[in-house]
């Protein structure tokens, strides 16, 4: 499989987090797809059905807006920078933030995701300074 089209995999679950299609999103997965996340609040989530299931309950608590921003790919790697718009339910506040992922992808599925990010209910989080609006990025 080439660089192109493990990028529109990737492209493709990403649709599937932004609306929280089930089905979508475990089209893209392989069974044993295991996502790891940097913040220690969030343990791993094993198995395409249990994270599609994951998503599809973000999307409907959060409403989020989710963009890749940048993707590169090299082999069965893929890259990925995004942007998330969501609500805070608490408060009805749309907040920001923003990471960067490495998928794995192997017959047509992706088997791993590690994403790194920083993320506070309190605040937006997102690079101090960076001019994300004048670069395209996505807005709230």
């Amino acid at each position: 499989m080439n660089s192109e089209q493990n990028i529109a995999i990737v492209l493709k679950y990403f649709d599937g987090c932004n609306t929280g299609n089930v089905e979508d999103m475990t089209s893209t997965l392989d069974d044993d797809v295991v996502h790891y996340f940097l913040p220690e609040v969030h343990p791993p989530i094993r198995g395409a059905l249990h994270l599609s299931k994951y998503w599809h309950k973000f999307s409907q608590i959060y409403h989020p807006t989710w963009r890749i921003d940048h993707v590169i790919a090299s082999g069965f790697e893929v890259v990925s920078e995004w942007s998330c718009a969501y609500t805070l339910p608490s408060s009805g506040n749309r907040l920001m933030f923003r990471g960067t992922e490495w998928y794995v992808v192997s017959d047509q599925r992706i088997t791993e995701v590690r994403a790194y990010y920083q993320y506070d209910e309190g605040r937006d989080c997102q690079l101090n300074g960076f001019p994300y609006v004048d670069r395209g990025y996505l807005e709230k």
